[in-house]
């Protein structure tokens, strides 16, 4: 057999064929980009919870809108931050719960005002806006959209409860 039948025979079964170093060193790829680390939504939490002082409600007060903040927290964070709307589809279920429960629970003295009477009545339904969202295969972009409608809804009642909470 010719070294010509033998090249095309290897080619054929696709055996690397042994190039000069030169070639081979400007065939490297380069080298593979670090992922960046995922977010850690509890010691988010935990300092914004470090953050609370004397002046402010103590958040595990408000145990329910406590929780609906983490849910936000690991939805809205990789929504935004890059367009990642994979947990929002896979937590709104939990959070629509949440939101339920933030609508029949007391709010604390402090946050018993009008305005946020009205927020935390209506963060169930602007929730399950976003749950009809996601039954219906919405695209990225319309999800996104609706996260950041249901994101400025929610901070109605962490900034006017005054929680702490921030994020």
């Amino acid at each position: 057999m010719s070294i010509r039948h033998s090249l095309v025979l290897a080619a054929a079964l696709g055996l690397a064929v042994a190039a000069p170093a030169s070639a081979q060193d400007k065939a490297k790829a380069p080298p593979a980009k670090k992922a960046a680390p995922a977010m850690d939504h509890a010691a988010m939490h935990a300092e914004h919870m470090k953050q609370l002082d004397g002046g402010k409600v103590d958040a595990a007060a408000w145990k329910e809108l406590d929780a609906y903040h983490m849910l936000m927290m690991a939805t809205w964070h990789p929504a935004k931050d890059k367009n990642d709307l994979a947990p929002t589809r896979a937590k709104i279920g939990e959070m629509v719960t949440a939101a339920k429960a933030v609508a029949a629970s007391k709010a604390p003295a402090a946050c018993q005002k009008p305005a946020l009477a009205k927020a935390q009545a209506g963060l169930a339904g602007e929730t399950q806006k976003v749950q009809a969202l996601v039954a219906s295969k919405a695209d990225d972009a319309a999800l996104k959209a609706a996260m950041k409608a249901l994101h400025d809804a929610f901070d109605v009642l962490e900034e006017g409860c005054n929680t702490g909470m921030k994020h």
